[in-house]
């Protein structure tokens, strides 16, 4: 599912970015790599996704959120 479609407080694991190259090395560079753990932190209809990974929050775009597939972490 992508990660746009989470609730809040779910954690997740990445599975696969559908993002071109650049912005993927961008989210490489912040640890957002496929099998990362992730805590949706809060979501908006069609706005950002604010997302805790490594200790740090990030806000992504509703674009860049649509285009990360992930699956819900079974042991976290």
């Amino acid at each position: 599912m992508p990660l746009s479609m989470c609730r809040i407080g779910s954690t997740v694991v990445v599975k696969d970015l559908s993002v071109d190259e650049a912005l993927t090395k961008r989210l490489y560079s912040m640890g957002l790599i496929k099998g990362a753990f992730l805590k949706v932190i809060s979501t908006e209809h069609q706005g950002p996704v604010t997302i805790e990974l490594l200790g740090s929050q990030l806000a992504l775009g509703y674009e860049i959120a649509s285009q990360i597939q992930v699956v819900t972490a079974k042991y976290h």
